[in-house]
């Protein structure tokens, strides 16, 4: 019987790992609606290409960053990544194969939480 209640709890937990690693967490710091809202776009998107979740995941790697420089009120070096996640969704989307069908919402999200970020000064 502890054989089958171990086993079960380790597959539930390897399958709560595969879920864990596909989204990055929720922020709560300053502009966390906006912060997590770049997320939801980024997320939403549709990459294409052979590096399609490389090229999510670096984008939501910026949002990190950007984030961590709101938590330690940093908040140039914030907008700079910001605007560093919405240049590099619009490359790839202009690139000759297009890597994202489209780059809207994630540049609407950054101009917003750009914004937020912008009054914190």
């Amino acid at each position: 019987m502890a054989r089958d209640t171990m086993m079960s709890n380790t597959v539930i937990g390897a399958a709560l790992l595969l879920s864990a690693g596909t989204a990055s967490a929720a922020y709560f710091g300053a502009c966390a609606t906006e912060l997590n809202a770049v997320e939801a776009a980024i997320l939403a998107s549709q990459f294409t290409g052979a590096k399609a979740s490389t090229d999510q995941s670096n984008l939501l790697a910026k949002l990190q960053t950007a984030e961590a420089k709101v938590t330690l009120a940093k908040y140039s070096d914030a907008i700079d990544k910001l605007q560093d996640i919405s240049d590099t969704a619009t490359a790839l989307v202009s690139a000759p194969k297009p890597k994202l069908t489209d780059a809207t919402a994630i540049n609407n999200a950054v101009i917003a939480a750009t914004a937020c970020v912008g009054n914190l000064r």
